[in-house]
């Protein structure tokens, strides 16, 4: 029973953090756009949101897709 539990909370986490790159620039471009936001608030989402990209990105044994997803994340990261 713990075993099921315990997997049907990673599949909603994994669902949780199903974002893509395009998604982070979405939502930081947003931020930025908004009044009132803070700069440091919007860059450390940004952070954040480009690391979960990664994370999503990045669930394939393909030595070709890995390198793909670390190039993506450093290009999210950058924008600021």
């Amino acid at each position: 029973m713990v075993k099921i539990s315990a997997l049907v909370h990673l599949a909603l986490a994994s669902v949780a953090l199903a974002v893509t790159f395009t998604d982070c620039q979405n939502q930081f471009d947003a931020c930025r756009s908004s009044s009132g936001s803070s700069k440091a608030g919007c860059v450390a989402d940004h952070a954040t949101c480009c690391a979960d990209a990664f994370d999503t990105c990045n669930t394939s044994d393909d030595p070709g897709t890995v390198a793909n997803c670390a190039v993506q994340e450093a290009h999210c990261q950058s924008q600021k």
